[in-house]
C-alpha cells in the first residue's frame, strides 16, 4: 500500500475521532519524539476508561562513509526514511494517567544504502541495498502515561514504552559480484535485521487538551 494511501486513510480516521469523542467532552492534540521519529496525533475518549489515538510519525536522516558490513574500505550513502501511521486504543485502568495501549502500525520505515563496498569479502564493487522494516501492518503493545482526553485541560505530558512486531527484510544488488556472493551477503544482512523483529518503541512528548 502506498504511503499516500495510508495518509489518506489516517486523515479519514482523524476526522472521525471527534465524532467518536462525543462520549466525552474533549480531545487532545499531541506531539512525540521517539524511536519512530517525530510524531503528531490526536486522541479522543470513547468511554470513561478508554480512548483512541491516531498518529503519524516521520524521520529522515542521511550520512555517508564506511559501513563495516561491506568492508573497511566501503563508501556508502545511507538514507534513513521512516514513515508510519499508528492507530492505538488506550485503557486507563486507574482512571487517568497510567495507560495500557494496543493497536497497529502501518509501517513504511526503511533504510537504503548506495555506493561501493565489499560483497562477501570480495573486491570493491557497486552496491545497492535496502532494509524494509515491515511489509504491512505491525502489531503494537505498550504502556504509557497521559492525562485522559475526557478529563484533560490545557498542556500535558505523555510518554509511551512498548514493542512493535515487525517483519524486516533486507535486499541487495551488486551487478559485478557473483550471484553466490550476493546471496551470502544478503543472508548475513537478513540475519542482522531479523534481530529487529521485536522493535522497542520509546516516545516522549507534550499535549494540549481542549
Amino acid at each position: 500500500m502506498k504511503l499516500s494511501t495510508k495518509i489518506a486513510q489516517l486523515a479519514l480516521v482523524l476526522g472521525a475521532l471527534p465524532v467518536a469523542a462525543l462520549a466525552g467532552d474533549t480531545g487532545t492534540v499531541y506531539t512525540q519524539l521517539g524511536t519512530n521519529g517525530l510524531g503528531i496525533g490526536y486522541a479522543a475518549s470513547v468511554s470513561d476508561d478508554w480512548a483512541v489515538r491516531g498518529q503519524y510519525n516521520t524521520m529522515k536522516q542521511s550520512f555517508s562513509g564506511d559501513v563495516g558490513d561491506f568492508g573497511s574500505g566501503s563508501s556508502l550513502d545511507v538514507k534513513i526514511d521512516f514513515n508510519s501511521l499508528q492507530l492505538v486504543g488506550d485503557w486507563y485502568p486507574m482512571g487517568e494517567g497510567f495507560r495500557v495501549s494496543g493497536g497497529v502500525v502501518f509501517n513504511n520505515n526503511k533504510i537504503t544504502l548506495n555506493g561501493t563496498g565489499s560483497v562477501n569479502n570480495g573486491p570493491q564493487t557497486a552496491v545497492t541495498a535496502e532494509i524494509k522494516m515491515s511489509d504491512g501492518v505491525a502489531p503494537y503493545l505498550g504502556i504509557g502515561y497521559s492525562t485522559k482526553p475526557k478529563v484533560a485541560k490545557g498542556l500535558g505530558f505523555n510518554f509511551d514504552l512498548g514493542v512493535m512486531v515487525q517483519n524486516p527484510k533486507a535486499t541487495l544488488t551488486a551487478p559485478a559480484a557473483s550471484a553466490a556472493d550476493v546471496a551470502a551477503e544478503q543472508a548475513q544482512m537478513q540475519d542482522a535485521v531479523d534481530k529487529l523483529k521485536y522493535m522497542p518503541v520509546l516516545a516522549l512528548g507534550i499535549s494540549y487538551s481542549f
